[in-house]
Order: structure tokens, then C-alpha cells, then sequence
């Protein structure tokens, strides 16, 4: 056995998880994510992101439109699925794509980037960015955004911050500049 492995054995205690583990669960939220894709008729979530202009974000932009045409229908109890759908594909583009986190915003004081819409009872999720100047932003806030605006502004945002990203590393664009480029975009920037 090497030095990483772990040992691990069944004490017979079960193990209950909290609403926030339940929620974060990275297969949950991909299998919404995938499911919300299939409504529209599209493959699974490719390894770079699809452009912006792509035949396959603006399919995914007007299925979304069409099931979810206003802040109201997001509130809509037999909207909740489709709701949780679209966050944990929103998430899934900023987790798999710019290395996100969620965070659970129950842990932060009240009042921060809080928006009118509540979409959870049991928890707050939150994206983190790792990039200098991006604050935390709730998934409320995302959903409102998305619904307001379209999801093409967030693949826009995701595809030009993907590519510029790399070109970062190697010592090219900053992300922190994306303020100036894409002043119209989210909170978070």
C-alpha cells in the first residue's frame, strides 16, 4: 500500500448528510445539468466550451427562454426542477470551465449579494472565482440574470474568460480585464 492510499472500514455508523451535501453533490448537479441539455436537444457539456454564437448556445439560450420566460415562472413551484436544472448547468459552465467553486452563502453574513429572488429553502449556493476582482455570486442572482438577460450572455462571458484564461497562463490577457471588455455581464466581474 503506498503512502497515499487510505484505509477505511465500516464502523456501522450511518452518516447523514446535511441539505448543503445533498445539494453540492458534483453527479447531482451534472445529471441536472445534462438533463436540462437534453431538453434541447443537445449533447452532453463538451470539453471546451461551445462559443457563444454556436448553433448549440442559442438552442440551449431559447429552450431556456421558453421554459423559464420570467422571474414569475421561476418561482413557480412546478418550476423547481427546471429551476435547479439551470443552476447546476450555470454552475457546471463556471465550475468546469474557469474552475469555480460552489460555496454555501448560508455561511455569509446576510445582505451579501443578495437579490430579491429566493430559489432554495434549505440552502444558498454560491460560485467562487478564483480570479483577482471576481466576487462570489449567488445562484439566485445568476438565475435572475439568465432569465432577464439570456444564457447567452453567460456562455459569452464563459467562452471569452475560457480563452483568455489560457492565454494567461502563458503570460497574455488578464481575467480581471473582462470588467472593461464585457461591462454588461453579471455582478461578479
Amino acid at each position: 500500500m503506498g503512502t497515499d492510499d487510505q484505509l477505511s472500514m465500516d464502523l456501522g455508523v450511518e452518516v447523514e448528510l446535511t441539505a448543503w451535501d445533498r445539494w453540492v453533490d458534483p453527479e447531482r448537479h451534472a445529471a441536472q445539468a445534462r438533463e436540462l441539455c437534453n431538453r434541447a436537444a443537445l449533447p452532453a457539456m463538451p470539453q471546451e466550451p461551445w462559443d457563444f454564437e454556436s448553433r448549440e448556445v442559442i438552442q440551449l439560450s431559447e429552450t431556456i427562454g421558453e421554459l423559464l420566460p420570467d422571474l414569475e415562472a421561476v418561482t413557480l413551484p412546478e418550476n423547481a426542477d427546471t429551476v435547479d436544472q439551470l443552476v447546476c448547468l450555470i454552475g457546471e459552465w463556471f465550475v468546469r470551465y474557469l474552475d469555480a467553486r460552489w460555496i454555501d452563502l448560508n455561511k455569509i453574513p446576510s445582505g451579501y449579494n443578495d437579490c430579491e429572488l429566493s430559489i432554495y429553502r434549505d440552502v444558498k449556493p454560491g460560485i467562487a472565482f478564483k480570479f483577482d476582482g471576481w466576487k462570489a455570486c449567488s445562484a439566485a442572482l445568476l438565475v435572475q440574470f439568465v432569465v432577464e438577460n439570456e444564457f447567452i450572455n453567460i456562455a459569452e462571458l464563459v467562452s471569452v474568460a475560457f480563452w483568455r484564461h489560457r492565454r494567461a497562463d502563458e503570460g497574455g490577457f488578464l481575467l480581471s480585464e473582462l470588467r472593461t471588455s464585457l461591462p454588461d455581464h453579471p455582478p461578479f466581474i
